[in-house]
């Protein structure tokens, strides 16, 4: 999610992303297909993990989709320092599998 200027995001507590990224420089992509468009953004920034229990009870109270509710996790947040986007247009939408 996005808050305060900020991307925040869960893993588990045991996660390979959580143990190989913290304090990294990191890429974070989102995409989306609007009708004739393919929109992307990149933000690139330091990642790290939210500790201050004020903060992490804050994100526990906004509204986000929970895909694993079993699993233990910590939030981290990517502090962005560089922002790129771009936005394609579509000239033949028939989806691949249907050519």
């Amino acid at each position: 999610m996005v808050h305060d200027d900020n991307v925040y995001f869960r893993t588990g507590t045991s996660s390979r992303l959580l143990v190989d990224s913290e304090d990294q420089l990191v890429a974070f992509e989102v995409s989306w297909q609007m009708m004739q468009h393919i929109s992307s953004t990149v933000i690139r920034g330091a990642v790290v993990v939210v500790s201050e229990v004020d903060k992490v009870a804050e994100l526990d109270a906004m509204p986000y989709l929970d895909f694993a509710p079993q699993q233990q996790n910590v939030w981290m947040r990517i502090a962005p320092n560089e922002v790129r986007g771009r936005r394609l247009h579509v000239i033949d939408n028939t989806p691949w599998r249907d050519k």
